[in-house]
């Protein structure tokens, strides 16, 4: 399997836009010689770019994203017919490198699973690594083109409002762009059926994002059964060797982190906290608070911000 070319940049360090548009290239008219001081983003909308950067050759078709890097010559290698946005950008902090397909795949897919499981209690600080984005990607999954597309044209309204502040927008706006285009790189991966990745990680990559987002719901290891089309039994013991935790005990971990942002924001009685976390009723919840956290929700004070003691993880059992 062939390397992977990307780019690596770490978030300390915002990218600044110098322009953003979107355009049309007629059949007759292919894409001009130039050799820029800036990163280009290419993102098509409709028809087909040709476009060589050094001895690279690219073809662009709709949905696909390209970034051309400004220390090659870069032109249109025949006429053709397309409309697209582009956006001219520096970025001190990126750099191109050359990675080892299965080791990086591997590595995204991990870092993935490890996002999954992070605890809102435990954020403190921006995370250190860099953040990886593809040279060239193509848009596959359902409702990732409408989104990239919203996110352009954002872009595009914050760089031309001229406002106070509005680089330091746009910048935010575009970092959220390629945060975006290295997430839908991670999402190839885990639904390509041709690289490494096993049905049973992105089984449990579905179950982790489903239990972050329902955990308010009622969830039964037979409810699992049914939507993944899994043995429960079977999947939840490759749950626990990937994520370190049983389902239903990450799913309490992850419904007592809510219930104490909850207490810490305060104005929820235990009730209200017990139903927005999934729980049956207030006596159920304040057993598994208990077990998980070592104290009774009702010791929590309701006023306070989190505060250090807060933050630390919670029980092991």
């Amino acid at each position: 399997m062939k390397d992977i070319l990307c780019y690596q940049f770490y978030p300390t360090s915002l990218p600044s836009v110098k322009y953003i548009n979107q355009t049309c290239l007629t059949p007759q008219q292919p894409h001009i010689r130039r050799q820029t001081e800036e990163f280009i983003l290419y993102y098509i909308l409709d028809g087909c770019m040709y476009i060589n950067e050094g001895e690279r050759s690219h073809v662009l078709r709709p949905n696909e994203m390209l970034i051309l890097d400004p220390h090659f010559e870069h032109y249109g290698s025949r006429p053709s017919s397309c409309t697209y946005f582009y956006v001219h950008f520096y970025c001190k902090a990126l750099t191109e490198c050359s990675l080892n397909a299965i080791q990086f795949k591997n590595n995204l897919i991990q870092s993935r699973l490890a996002a999954l499981k992070t605890s809102e209690c435990s954020i403190r600080s921006l995370p250190e690594e860099p953040v990886f984005l593809p040279k060239h990607l193509s848009l596959t999954l359902p409702g990732t083109s409408a989104e990239c597309s919203g996110l352009l044209e954002r872009i595009q309204a914050s760089h031309y409002n001229r406002q106070e502040h509005f680089q330091l927008l746009t910048s935010l706006l575009f970092t959220e762009l390629l945060l975006f285009f290295s997430r839908a790189m991670t999402d190839s991966f885990f639904y390509d059926e041709t690289v490494l990745t096993s049905r049973s990680n992105r089984t449990i990559s579905d179950i982790l994002t489903f239990l972050q987002t329902e955990y308010h719901q009622k969830i039964t290891g037979q409810m699992i059964e049914q939507k993944y089309g899994c043995n429960y039994d079977y999947v939840n013991r490759l749950f626990k060797k990937a994520v370190g935790h049983t389902i239903m005990d990450y799913l309490n971990r992850l419904r007592i982190s809510r219930a104490r942002q909850y207490l810490s924001i305060g104005g929820y009685s235990l009730t209200e906290i017990a139903e927005k976390c999934g729980f049956e009723n207030i006596y159920y919840f304040s057993r598994v608070f208990k077990k998980y956290t070592g104290t009774a929700p009702g010791a929590y004070s309701k006023s306070r911000l989190i505060s250090d003691s807060e933050t630390e993880p919670l029980l092991q059992e």
